[in-house]
């Protein structure tokens, strides 16, 4: 095992790049989840104006029947979107506490650097400076596993931000399909193409979330996976 007391200035180093790439990922992950904010809103117009839209479908009889399966299939995305928001949800709150046991993982580090530093500078036996290595390593392993937990919540956040994309993609076709039934409905022209216009408006919303969202998972990909691959190899060279 490396001894805290051979790396000093570079143990102190490591803890604060860990900490530095840390604040990053926490920093992206806050910044997804707070794209996601509007999602329950947005949600709940999609199925209003599905409501409505069947209503006038139904007033339009032969020549509504079409976009009474399109508003039917928006509420089953709506329903999807409902789920994903309840992951969202338990997903955050995971993500949240993982980040927590992170930071105090990161102040136990830097309280352990003080102290060996301490120990180094004083008159101490061998057995005081191993066991404050063992200390060091045994926080770094729990962090190790902290960062590999953390990078699952990042894939499982990058999974469900993919099915809103989903969503969007279907929600932009049903939009699509509506406004080419309206074309066809006489007197009910009007009333349908109100409602294609207004889902495309939910669908923008939804892209707008989708791209800054989108951003910023791509970014905690990339400092999970670093974070974790810094974790591992520190520990690595404290067991050496």
């Amino acid at each position: 095992m490396s001894h805290i007391s051979a790396a000093g200035r570079s143990d102190s180093q490591l803890t604060d790049r860990i900490e530095a790439r840390a604040n990053g990922l926490l920093s992206d992950c806050r910044r997804a989840f707070h794209a996601f904010g509007d999602l329950d809103e947005l949600a709940e117009n999609l199925r209003i104006l599905s409501l409505n839209a069947e209503l006038a479908a139904g007033r339009a009889g032969d020549k509504g029947r079409a976009v009474r399966a399109l508003t039917q299939y928006t509420r089953e995305l709506v329903n999807r979107l409902a789920q994903i928001q309840g992951e969202m949800n338990r997903l955050r709150g995971r993500t949240f506490g993982l980040s927590s046991t992170i930071l105090r993982g990161l102040l136990q580090l830097h309280l352990f650097e003080r102290a060996a530093e301490k120990i180094n500078a004083g008159d101490h036996d061998d057995r005081a400076r191993a066991a404050t290595n063992r200390a060091f390593l045994d926080i770094m392993t729990t962090l190790v596993d902290t960062f590999e937990g953390m990078a699952r919540c990042v894939d499982d956040l990058s999974r469900r931000t993919h099915g809103v994309e989903e969503v969007v993609s279907q929600s932009d076709s049903i939009a699509t399909n509506i406004a080419i039934e309206a074309a066809a409905a006489g007197v009910h022209e009007k009333e349908f193409r109100t409602v294609s216009d207004t889902m495309r408006r939910y669908v923008d919303d939804l892209r707008t979330m989708i791209d800054e969202a989108s951003d910023a998972v791509r970014r905690a990909l990339e400092k999970g996976d670093s974070l974790r691959r810094l974790g591992l190899d520190s520990l690595e060279e404290l067991q050496r």
